[in-house]
C-alpha cells in the first residue's frame, strides 16, 4: 500500500519539514532514505521509501538501521545538503511528488540552494537531488530511460499543473492504531508491509542460495573425482614400473597402448602411452602422475573440507534469513552479497593468501612488517625481499617436516618483486633467508631487518602470472552468497 496524495499532504502537515536542519543522511536500503533532522529542540528521523507498493514518507519512532557501506547517493547528499536548512517542503499538484527546498552555506560561506524531489509513485519512484539551475546532481535510482542521471536536465512530468485537481478523488484511509496518521502508517508497515517486502526478499534469498549451492556442489564433485584419482597414486607408480619392464605397443583407433604383463596383479593389461616416446619417457609420465597425486592428495582433501564448510555456512545463512523478520536487515545482507556473519578479527595484520596449501604473508608497511616479525612468523619461516629496491616483506610459513615446494617459492619471490619498486622492471633479484637469520637494524625504521646467511634468487614475472597466483587463492575465498 503506497500513500495517496491526500495522505502525503496530511503527513506533511502533521510533521512539517520547514525550518528543520539536516544533521545527517542515511540510506538503510537501496530504495529508501532517511534524513536526520533537528528543530525545536528535537532530533528526529524522516523516512522516505520508493519501494514497489510501499512508497511513503513519515517520521520514525525508532532509529532506522544504518548502512555500514558508503553508498553512492547517501554520500552525495551528505556532501551537498548535510548542515543545510529546509526552507520549504510540499507536494506538487497532488501528484505524489514532494519538493524540498534546502539552503546551505558552502566552504566559502556562500549560501547555496538545491532541491530534493521525492517521487512516490509505486513502481516508478525515485529521489533526485537537483541544483538551482535545474541540473540533476544525483538520483537514488539512476534511470537513463527517464533521463534521470547525473548532469541531465531535470524535467517535471508535463501533466503537472498547480491548478490541476486529481482525476480520481482520494481520501485518507482509516487505519487501526493510536496517534497521528503518520504513526498509524508506521504501525501499518511494521505489521503488514514488511511481511510483503520480506516475502519478495526471501524469494531473492532462495534464488541466490540455489545458484551458490549448485556452484559449490559442482566444485565438490570435481574435487571428489580428483581425490579418487589421487588415491590411486600407488597404481601410477606401479604402471611406471611395468612400462620400464617392457611392453608391446599397439594402436587402437587414435590412441596408443602398451600391452604388458602386470606382475603386481598377475594379469595382462593395456596401458595408454604416447607412441612417440620411448618406454623410459612413458614411464616417467606415470611417475610424475604418482608424484603429483601423492603431494596433491592432502591439498585436495583440504579443499574438500573447505567447500563442505562453505556449504554448511550457506545452509546456516539461509536458515538465519528465513527466521529474520525485519526486511531491512534481509535487504542489507542481500546487498552486501555475503553470508550474514559477524565481523571477525582479521586472521593476520597484513595481506595474505594460500598458494598450493602454503600460507604467504605480505607486509605492506613498516608497521605490518614489525607485527608479522613480532607476533606471526617463527624462525623456520622464510623471508623474501626485493634486493636493492624498497618493497614489501614476503614470508612463507613453514610446515613441520616439509620443505617449501619450488612453485611456492617462485610464487612468493614474484610477489616480493611485484610489491616493490622493481615491479616496473618485470623482474629482479630476491633475497631469501630464514627468519631466525634476521636481525633488527639498529636505529633503523620500524620493521627494518638485516639478513645474514641469505640466498639470492633471480625472478622474472608477468602480470598474468601474478593474476593467476591471486586467482587460485580467490577461487577459494569467494563469498558464500
Amino acid at each position: 500500500m503506497s500513500l495517496n496524495c491526500e495522505e502525503i499532504d496530511l503527513i506533511l502537515n502533521e510533521a512539517p519539514l520547514v525550518g528543520m536542519k539536516i544533521q545527517n543522511v542515511y540510506q538503510p536500503t537501496f530504495d529508501s532514505l532517511v534524513l536526520e533532522l533537528f528543530g525545536k529542540g528535537i532530533l528526529t528521523q524522516y523516512y522516505f521509501s520508493i519501494a514497489h507498493n510501499a512508497c511513503r514518507l513519515h517520521p520514525l519512532s525508532t532509529p532506522a538501521p544504518k548502512n555500514e557501506r558508503p553508498l553512492r547517493f547517501m554520500e552525495c547528499l551528505r556532501s551537498r545538503i548535510r548542515g543545510g536548512t529546509i526552507l520549504h517542503a510540499a507536494q506538487i499538484s497532488k501528484d505524489r511528488i514532494v519538493k524540498i527546498d534546502i539552503i546551505r552555506a558552502n566552504e566559502k560561506g556562500v549560501a547555496e540552494q538545491s532541491y530534493l524531489y521525492a517521487r512516490l509513485w509505486s513502481g516508478a519512484g525515485n529521489i533526485i537531488l537537483v541544483s538551482v539551475e535545474g541540473i540533476i546532481i544525483d538520483a537514488l535510482r539512476r534511470l537513463p530511460a527517464r533521463n534521470e542521471v547525473s548532469g541531465a536536465a531535470f524535467v517535471l512530468p508535463q501533466q503537472l499543473d498547480s491548478n490541476k485537481q486529481p482525476s480520481k478523488h482520494y481520501v485518507v484511509r482509516d487505519l487501526e492504531g493510536k496517534g497521528t496518521f503518520w504513526q498509524k502508517i508506521e504501525q501499518f508497515y511494521a505489521q503488514n508491509a514488511d511481511n510483503l517486502s520480506r516475502s519478495t526478499l526471501l524469494t531473492q534469498v532462495h534464488d541466490r542460495y540455489e545458484r551458490k549451492k549448485i556452484s559449490i556442489e559442482t566444485k565438490l564433485n570435481h574435487l571428489v573425482s580428483k581425490q579418487q584419482e589421487y588415491e590411486q597414486a600407488e597404481r601410477f607408480r606401479q604402471l611406471g614400473d611395468i612400462l620400464l619392464a617392457g611392453y608391446c605397443p599397439e594402436i587402437q583407433g587414435r590412441k596408443a597402448f602398451a600391452r604388458a604383463y602386470d606382475y603386481y596383479e598377475n594379469k595382462e593389461i593395456l596401458i595408454e602411452i604416447d607412441q612417440n616416446l620411448n618406454p623410459a619417457k612413458n614411464a616417467a609420465i606415470y611417475y610424475e602422475k604418482y608424484r603429483k597425486a601423492k603431494s596433491g592428495l592432502e591439498e585436495i582433501r583440504s579443499e574438500i573440507q573447505y567447500w563442505e564448510k562453505s556449504l554448511n555456512h550457506l545452509d546456516a545463512w539461509l536458515n538465519r534469513l528465513e527466521k529474520e523478520t525485519n526486511p531491512l536487515i534481509i535487504a542489507k545482507i542481500l546487498r552486501k552479497g555475503g553470508a550474514a556473519r559477524s565481523k571477525e578479527k582479521p586472521a593476520f595484520p597484513c595481506q595474505y593468501l594460500d598458494f598450493r596449501g602454503w600460507r604467504i604473508l605480505i607486509g605492506r608497511s613498516g608497521k605490518e612488517n614489525e607485527d608479522i616479525l613480532r607476533h606471526i612468523v617463527r624462525g623456520s619461516d622464510l623471508w623474501l625481499h626485493a634486493r636493492d629496491y624498497a618493497g614489501s616483506y614476503v614470508f612463507i610459513k613453514a610446515k613441520k617436516n616439509k620443505s617449501i615446494p619450488p612453485e611456492v617459492l617462485l610464487a612468493a619471490a614474484k610477489l616480493a618483486i611485484y610489491y616493490s619498486k622493481a615491479r616496473k622492471n618485470g623482474g629482479g633479484d630476491v633475497h631469501t633467508a630464514f627468519v631466525k637469520n634476521l636481525r633488527k637494524a639498529k636505529e633503523g625504521p620500524i620493521g627494518r631487518v638485516i639478513p645474514y646467511f641469505e640466498k639470492n634468487l633471480y625472478i622474472t614475472f608477468t602480470e598474468a602470472e601474478i593474476k593467476e597466483i591471486f586467482q587460485e587463492y580467490q577461487s577459494k575465498e569467494e563469498n558464500y552468497v
